[in-house]
């Protein structure tokens, strides 16, 4: 092949490229903040999340928090009382799942929604739990319909915190930017909370980022959830001692109000005099 041939090959191709517009495939997704500090006084915080994504395409962003192991408790009736008559343990489950898009779920396939992890359900979630559930003296795994009630009652009380979630319509686009405010609780799962964004056209994924936001514990709450995962013995002594020390205090609390109600009240109905008097004799 020529050199002239070589060169107008490679001109067409150069063409062909800056022919493809700049933001084809290209999605970004922050957070601000990014880091959100867990103290003693935490009770949730705000957290904007914005990016950029190619026009015209729907935008789908899911929260998911380190997985954690979840105790349940399973209640049953004998005669007129309700007691436990079964223990689960969840394992593998995260203990935040937030999803929101800017257009309806079902304009998604659900293969599609399958391979985002996405969905009205949390169908991904329950994909991967595992359920070890023991009565008396016999633990077994449950697999399928078997665990359902579980994580219906799980997912359930986790709605109602704000730890699962889905808001549809939620995200505002302009152009090739969105954005969207996501409300986080005061109990959301420290760590690091992957935020995953997805850019779908004509029913096709066309671009997707990943970010993190990190939920640290700091002060008191560090050290009580450090402690607790290096130093078990030390954590279950400190637990016991702080207990012991409540305990005491508010027993004195009680006898001390107790007994300044006790003279109030005497004092009122005048049975008492209001103060202690001293009588002297003399013999004559």
């Amino acid at each position: 092949m020529s050199a002239k041939a070589v060169t107008c090959l490679v001109i067409v191709a150069l063409v062909l490229a800056l022919s493809i517009p700049a933001w084809a495939g290209v999605v970004n997704v922050t957070a601000s903040p990014d880091r959100i500090d867990v103290g003693l006084n935490f009770s949730g915080q705000k957290v904007s999340i914005s990016g950029i994504a190619p026009p015209d395409s729907d935008i789908y962003v899911k929260l998911v928090s380190p997985t954690i192991n979840v105790k349940l408790n399973k209640k049953g009736k004998f005669g007129f009382l309700w007691m436990n008559v079964s223990h689960a343990i969840v394992h593998n489950i995260p203990g935040m799942y937030l999803v929101y898009s800017s257009a309806p779920l079902e304009q998604l396939s659900p293969a599609l929604q399958r391979r985002m992890g996405i969905d009205s359900d949390f169908q991904a979630v329950r994909d991967k739990a595992i359920i070890k559930e023991t009565a008396g003296n016999h633990t077994r795994t449950l697999t399928g319909l078997q665990g359902k009630d579980y994580l219906d009652a799980l997912f359930n009380m986790y709605e109602k915190s704000g730890l699962y979630r889905v808001k549809e319509n939620a995200i505002q686009r302009e152009g090739r930017q969105f954005h969207l405010t996501v409300t986080l609780p005061g109990s959301a799962t420290q760590g690091k909370t992957a935020i995953i964004a997805y850019a779908v056209k004509n029913g096709q994924i066309v671009g997707t980022s990943r970010s993190t936001l990190d939920i640290c514990p700091v002060g008191m709450v560090r050290w009580e959830r450090t402690t607790a995962q290096t130093k078990g013995l030390l954590y279950g002594t400190y637990a016991v001692l702080i207990a012991l020390a409540a305990g005491l205090i508010i027993n004195f609390l009680f006898h001390f109000l107790e007994k300044r109600f006790a003279v109030l009240m005497s004092r009122l109905s005048g049975k008492l005099p209001a103060e202690r008097r001293e009588v002297s004799t003399e013999i004559h």
